[in-house]
Order: C-alpha cells, then sequence, then structure tokens
C-alpha cells in the first residue's frame, strides 16, 4: 500500500493532480481504501492503472475520462497486488499500441539526446587534448629556457682588475705606448 505522497513522488504529478485522477475513478465505481486519518491509500495495481491513464491521456489519442474509465474497467477485473495476498496478476492492457507508440517515442528521445551528449563530449576531448599539448609545447619551452639559464657561464677576465689574471702565466708588464713623433721613431732619437 502507498501512500498519496508515495504515488505523486513515483508519477511525477502534484497532489493536486492526484486527488482529481482518484476522484474520477471512484466516479467510476474504484474505490480506494483508506487510512485511520481517511486519505487514500493505493495498491500497486491501481498506481500502474493511474500511470496508465496518463500515459494514453499524454499520447492524445484519448481523452482523459475515457482513459481513466477504460483503466477502471480493468481495475474492476483484476486481482489487486498486495503483500499479504501475493497476487501478482495486473489489469488487462488497453491502447497497448499507444502505449507503444509513446515509449517508442521516448526511447527515439532518448537515443537522440545520447548521440547528442556523445558528441558534446567527444569535442570536449578533443578541445582538451588541444589545450593539454599546447600547455606541454610551452611548457618544453620553458624548461629549454631554465637550462639556458642555468648553464654555467665562462668568466671573463676584467681589463682593469690585476687580481683576475690567470695565476698560470707570469704577470707582464704592458709596454708604454711611444708618444715620439714618426721622423723622430724612424731615426731612434
Amino acid at each position: 500500500m502507498m501512500t498519496p505522497s508515495e504515488v505523486c513522488k513515483q508519477l511525477n504529478i502534484s497532489p493536486s493532480t492526484l486527488r482529481k485522477y482518484s476522484l474520477r475513478f471512484e466516479s467510476e465505481g474504484i474505490l480506494f481504501k483508506r487510512n485511520k486519518s481517511n486519505s487514500r491509500i493505493y495498491t500497486v495495481t491501481e498506481v500502474a492503472a493511474l500511470r496508465e491513464s496518463m500515459t494514453v491521456t499524454k499520447s492524445g489519442d484519448i481523452t482523459f475520462e475515457n482513459a481513466v474509465r477504460e483503466a477502471a474497467e480493468g481495475l474492476k477485473g483484476a486481482s489487486t497486488i498486495t503483500p499479504e495476498n501475493g497476487v501478482t496478476s495486473t489489469p488487462p492492457r488497453r491502447h497497448d499500441d499507444v502505449a507503444t507508440a509513446v515509449i517508442l517515442k521516448k526511447l527515439e528521445d532518448l537515443e537522440e539526446e545520447n548521440r547528442s551528449l556523445k558528441e558534446e563530449m567527444r569535442k570536449r576531448d578533443s578541445l582538451f587534448v588541444e589545450v593539454l599539448e599546447e600547455m606541454k609545447h610551452k611548457l618544453d619551452r620553458i624548461e629549454e629556457n631554465q637550462k639556458q639559464l642555468a648553464a654555467p657561464m665562462p668568466e671573463e677576465p676584467e681589463l682593469d682588475s690585476p687580481s683576475q689574471q690567470p695565476e698560470s702565466e707570469p704577470e707582464t708588464v704592458a709596454p708604454k705606448k711611444d708618444t715620439r713623433g714618426l721622423w723622430a721613431r724612424i731615426w731612434n732619437k
């Protein structure tokens, strides 16, 4: 047995919609059991009949009243499924072709949505791979620049600093610049 709130949750309908359907079923002679607080309680079979009438009505091939009437007729001749009696028979289905068409349409919609999601995922994955490759390329360039910066640089001696001359060479005195004129240098005077 299910409470109205459980049925609403299972069928994804509001309590007022469930009340409307229940009243229509009661007008067709289906009397729902009541709990101590006089709220309706529903069997699995009754919930199945409610679901079927909703499905057939949504398909647009039959009116709400006719869908409820046919579901109620099916309930009148059906066994109720309860844990106490263990009967598992279900009401005879009417409008199987309509229900099948609705189910097929929903399956097609789901398949299309699935294809769309797969395509979006493929595009996202492709973009992700491109970004990763670009990042790897940038990291490689950064590592190369870091290696160049970390490489030892050969030391160049400063010309003005006598303390940085190589130790292996003896100290040599730079020759003085000759400031004599051209003819004096030629005749060594």
